[in-house]
Order: structure tokens, then C-alpha cells, then sequence
């Protein structure tokens, strides 16, 4: 844990600069604007949904046992086949913004750790930048690939593109304050 008394600044910083770069390049630039869509005929879907409770629901749904089934693989084929998540609500965006920073000094801190235990690391800015860029970059462009793999990869290069900024940043960051 000594790790910890030694990088804790630029834990903190790269994950304020990175919270920032986040919200810039959700809210400002254009990239992410066409990853989610309206629905054609909203009242109608919005109508059809009340009274849901919150949660994800797939569709068509079935057991292991259902899938075998013919007329269920008939809807899958047939479609429209998805996932829905219900809110329940507008989303606390205090809240959410609070978690993304928490979640940003826990990849800091994780960035902090492989830095420090990397065999053949030197105080350099190259060397540190390259270290605590590359985890960086696990932690914030390979963690959600999973997700797009089984759910759609519509976001794919965007996530990516956004991953390798928050890996810059957090890289710059720990060479020259780490």
C-alpha cells in the first residue's frame, strides 16, 4: 500500500482530467450522438411499457429449454429480437457523475499499482507514461468489449477512441507527476 502515499496525486488528478475529458466528449462533441436513437412511434412503445418494473428485460425471452423449441427459434429468426432497460425514472445525474469520478480513482489507483511494481520501470516520464497509458487503457477500452460483443458494437470505435484519450491523459499524467 505504499503505492499509495507515493501516486496519490496523480491518482487524483488523472481521474479529475479524465471525469473532464469524459464530459466533454459525451455532452460537447458530436461522436456519440447517433449510438442511441428515438423509436419511430415513442407514445406507442412508451405506452406498451407502463407499468414495467424497472430492470432489463430481453425479447423474446425463454429458458435453455425454450430455445430448443421451434416456435421459439421462429420468433428469433422472424424477429425483432433486443434488450430493454427500464429506469423507472430520470436518471440522478449527480449521483451518476460522483460514481463515473469514483470509478475513474479506482482505475487510478489500480494504474498506480502496475506502475509501481513494473519490473524494469525507471522514474522516466517515457517509461511511467507508457506503463500507466497501457493500463489505463485495459481498464477503460477493454472492460466494456464483452458487453458490445454480446449486446451490439454500434459504439464500438467511438468507446475506443474515448478509451485511448482517458489513457493518454491518465498516462501524461502519472509521467509527470508519478
Amino acid at each position: 500500500m505504499e503505492f499509495l502515499s507515493e501516486m496519490w496525486m496523480p491518482i487524483v488528478v488523472s481521474a479529475v482530467f479524465v471525469w473532464i475529458a469524459s464530459s466533454i466528449l459525451h455532452m460537447v462533441l458530436p461522436h456519440h450522438k447517433k449510438e442511441i436513437g428515438g423509436h419511430p412511434d415513442e407514445e406507442k412503445l412508451v405506452g406498451a411499457l407502463e407499468g414495467v418494473e424497472p430492470g432489463q428485460y430481453m425479447f423474446p425471452w425463454g429458458t435453455p429449454e425454450d430455445m430448443k423449441n421451434p416456435e421459439y427459434q421462429e420468433k428469433m429468426n422472424k424477429g425483432p429480437c433486443g434488450m430493454v432497460t427500464i429506469w423507472g425514472g430520470a436518471p440522478n445525474m449527480g449521483r451518476n457523475l460522483m460514481l463515473m469520478i469514483a470509478f475513474y480513482l479506482v482505475v487510478g489507483v489500480f494504474v498506480a499499482y502496475v506502475a509501481s511494481n513494473a519490473g524494469g520501470a525507471d522514474d522516466s516520464y517515457r517509461s511511467m507514461f507508457r506503463i500507466a497509458g497501457a493500463s489505463a487503457f485495459m481498464a477503460h477500452g477493454l472492460g466494456w468489449i464483452p458487453v458490445m460483443v454480446w449486446f451490439g458494437t454500434k459504439g464500438f470505435w467511438t468507446y475506443t477512441f474515448d478509451s485511448v484519450i482517458y489513457a493518454l491523459i491518465t498516462g501524461g499524467v502519472f509521467g509527470w507527476l508519478g
